[in-house]
């Protein structure tokens, strides 16, 4: 169904790099395709198979749409439902989704399985351009209440990208590789295996969650112009480097954590290995 009370920039771009070879997701995976996608993907789609399969690119899409209603219900996914969009080859494809993702998405929606709202655009710069909107349906989400896996459970593909580059339009580009980037890499590369094993936590906080004024930018997150729920905790600790306007002398700040995404006085109260922390303002 098309759900009227989605507000379309209460979203984030579609994350193409989770992951998981539970069980219990590959069930779930294989009740929705089985059940529903199959049949219809096969007659709808000609050509060869890509690289990766359809049922993977399911679960791709599925593990997020899971991931987005546990941090938020009211969160949509932005996804581009373009052709040209879906570079299987790129560097921030790492599990390379295939333009074949897009009957996917409306098998899903005509299955009744996701709510949707057609991306728009106006033009070339046009403020409200946007892309296709989809978040779980109410059947889903039952589904995905039931089932027998978690968070914990959902990984990351491995060779994921960490340092992008982007464009006056802020789209990620292409890139050779030169000295310096995988030098960031690797340092980034450290940083973030050094951030994965350390305790990094709210300890007042009851609930690891926090709700964040529309008022604060949101960063490398999306397009949110609510209110928005912040999950503190291990699952959104991993960090990028975001080059902007085509060049390496432009911007190259971190972007990821979720004590990015809050303001100076949650900060104050963070605690690293159980230890409190200062921040320096530079």
């Amino acid at each position: 169904m098309t759900d009227n009370n989605m507000n379309p920039w209460h979203s984030r771009p579609i994350d193409v790099h989770r992951w998981s070879d539970h069980p219990e997701v590959k069930e779930l995976v294989d009740k929705i395709w089985d059940g529903f996608l199959g049949e219809k993907i096969a007659e709808k789609t000609r050509g060869p198979k890509p690289r990766m399969g359809f049922r993977k690119q399911l679960r791709v899409v599925i593990l997020d749409l899971y991931v987005a209603w546990l941090d938020d219900p009211r969160l949509s996914i932005g996804v581009s439902m373009s052709v040209n969009s879906w570079d299987t080859n790129s560097r921030y494809n790492a599990l390379h989704i295939s333009k074949k993702i897009i009957p996917i998405i409306k098998e899903l929606h005509e299955a009744g399985l996701i709510d949707l709202k057609k991306g728009s655009y106006g033009g070339p710069g046009v403020k409200w351009n946007r892309t296709t909107r989809i978040r779980a349906s109410e059947k889903l989400q039952d589904w995905f209440a039931k089932a027998k896996f978690d968070r914990d459970d959902i990984g990351r593909a491995e060779g994921e990208e960490i340092v992008v580059l982007k464009n006056d339009n802020r789209k990620q580009i292409e890139y050779e590789d030169t000295p310096e980037t995988h030098r960031w890499r690797e340092e980034l590369q450290a940083y973030n295996d050094l951030i994965a094993n350390s305790f990094i936590d709210l300890p007042s906080l009851q609930e690891p969650i926090l709700g964040i004024s529309k008022d604060l930018p949101p960063g490398a997150t999306g397009d949110i112009d609510e209110s928005r729920i912040i999950r503190v905790g291990d699952h959104n600790k991993r960090t990028r480097r975001i080059f902007s306007r085509n060049s390496w002398d432009k911007h190259g700040r971190f972007y990821g954590g979720w004590w990015q995404q809050i303001d100076s006085e949650w900060r104050s109260r963070i605690t690293i290995d159980n230890e409190p922390v200062i921040e320096a303002d530079y």
